[in-house]
């Protein structure tokens, strides 16, 4: 495997986990499901309605502008029968908070992020994705505030997290949302020296030299 494939596919990854990525849900087929709480197990039945909406998002991904909102409004009616079913279900949550922002509801998708909150205080993902959010929609003293809760929601999971190696590139990655990109490189640097054979982190240090703020969020 070749270091464009290694960057590709370890990036596709990370972000996808660190931002609750619009590009792949939160959920994935029954069969393949990567929970974002892996303790909890939610309602069978809100499971499946939660698989239905995936396959509709991944099929707005992948058409038209012109039947986008279709299919995004499609996904929604089973969210939301989801969480109806399990009020605690994060994942149809996180779903459903992205499929309001690809839809351009900003304020609705935080509303549904600030309900995970409520549920698993905390969760640092969902922290970031609030920032995100925030700065989407022009609100940077909003965004700041949050990207600043998800740093100090790191360093707490860094104390006793057994992969500190992926905790800290989540670091590294989010100083660029406070404006601070050299911080951030120099975090990569002190990594390098202390793990100097992890692809990972020769990965991010890759994306991160390449990486453009305005047009990230401009996408998200």
């Amino acid at each position: 495997m070749g270091y464009h494939e290694i960057d590709e596919k370890f990036m596709k990854h990370r972000i996808a986990i660190l931002l609750l990525s619009a590009l792949t849900c939160g959920c994935d087929q029954e069969n393949n499901t990567e929970e974002v709480d892996d303790v909890y197990q939610p309602n069978p039945e809100a499971l499946e309605l939660n698989n239905k909406a995936v396959n509709f998002i991944g099929n707005a991904a992948h058409s038209y502008d012109s039947i986008k909102g279709s299919f995004y409004d499609s996904a929604l009616i089973y969210l939301n029968e989801a969480l109806q079913v399990d009020s605690l279900y994060i994942t149809a949550y996180t779903n459903k908070a992205q499929v309001l922002r690809n839809k351009g509801q900003l304020k609705e998708s935080i509303d549904v992020l600030e309900k995970v909150e409520s549920i698993k205080p905390g969760f640092v993902e969902v922290i970031m994705g609030q920032g995100l959010v925030y700065e989407k929609m022009g609100n940077m003293s909003q965004a700041h505030k949050k990207y600043n809760e998800a740093l100090e929601a790191y360093k707490a999971r860094l104390e006793d997290n057994p992969d500190p190696v992926k905790v800290k590139l989540d670091i590294a990655f989010l100083y660029i949302f406070l404006e601070d990109k050299h911080r951030g490189m120099n975090e990569l640097e002190f990594l390098k020296d202390e793990y100097p054979d992890d692809q990972q982190i020769i990965a991010m240090e890759g994306y991160l030299k390449g990486f453009n703020k305005e047009e990230f969020i401009k996408t998200y």
